[in-house]
């Protein structure tokens, strides 16, 4: 079968949307995208529409690779193939079609997660080359309440996006980036306990996302990310409290010790030097 490709950007945000469902119909995980949704991933995770990607056949679109980039990195942030067209080479061709534009551009190296469970995105990826950095997890707490202990103040989210490129480990996942934090507007929060901080979504809904926990390095290992945790619970309480699977394994136990759980569903963080 032939393909072909061309650039995101000459197709309306509608379409893409479409495109973008049409290729995650029957996903190992249900996923759906709207227009709102889609929007914030162009502003928060940095997506460049002029080197993404739509996959076409002669009867037109049938996936579609989202790229987003930052400095000498690119991160394929998601791919999608219509169910139609899966299992007949579109996958490969596509991503080399992607690898070869990405060294075209004169980047340096290409990320992205996939879910452990999907062994065949898994084995793709593998056999283009990507390798494992780390296994990401997802934490959740339902329904939690704790006793209020400490008073938190709620600081500019841009001022905890600095904290986070400053202090934290090196290669987060994109999302979990200073970079990413900073382009994230209310009704997000972002609080502080002394040396300790953390970004919310809104918390003014039944499920919470919280999307970074930071202690600066001279303060840890006393227990302040836990009591931040906890307090931020004790301030928003009856809520279910997520941890999305992007979150570096080696930083759960954290989120264990103030009461949250390890839900079944974990990624690979991958990375690809680019020559």
């Amino acid at each position: 079968m032939d393909f072909s490709i061309k650039p995101a950007s000459g197709y309306s945000v509608p379409n893409l949307v479409e495109v973008l469902n049409r290729g995650f119909e029957g996903y190992f995980v249900p996923i759906t995208f709207n227009v709102t949704a889609f929007l914030n991933m162009i502003r928060k995770d940095g997506l460049d529409l002029t080197s993404s990607r739509v996959l076409l056949t002669d009867e037109g679109p049938v996936g579609i690779a989202l790229i987003a980039r930052r400095g000498w990195t690119s991160r394929l942030a998601a791919m999608g193939i219509a169910t139609e067209m899966r299992g007949k080479g579109g996958g490969s061709w596509f991503m080399q079609q992607l690898i070869q534009e990405a060294c075209d551009r004169g980047e340096r190296e290409m990320v992205l997660e996939v879910i452990e469970q999907n062994t065949s995105a898994v084995h793709l990826y593998e056999k283009c080359g990507f390798e494992a950095i780390r296994r990401l997890i997802g934490l959740i707490r339902k329904d939690a309440t704790e006793i209020q202990t400490n008073e938190l103040k709620q600081i500019d989210i841009r001022e905890m996006g600095r904290l986070i490129m400053r202090y934290e480990m090196p290669n987060l996942p994109w999302q979990l980036s200073g970079e990413s934090m900073v382009q994230m507007n209310p009704p997000a929060r972002a609080y502080q306990n002394g040396p300790a901080y953390a970004i919310i979504s809104n918390p003014d809904v039944k499920d919470v996302v919280i999307w970074s926990l930071l202690v600066e390095p001279d303060a840890r290992g006393k227990g302040l990310g836990a009591d931040m945790l906890k307090a931020i619970v004790a301030n928003h309480t009856g809520k279910t409290w997520h941890i999305p699977a992007l979150l570096p394994e080696e930083l759960g136990k954290v989120y264990e010790r103030a009461g949250f759980e390890r839900e079944d569903l974990s990624q690979w963080q991958m990375r690809l030097v680019l020559e």
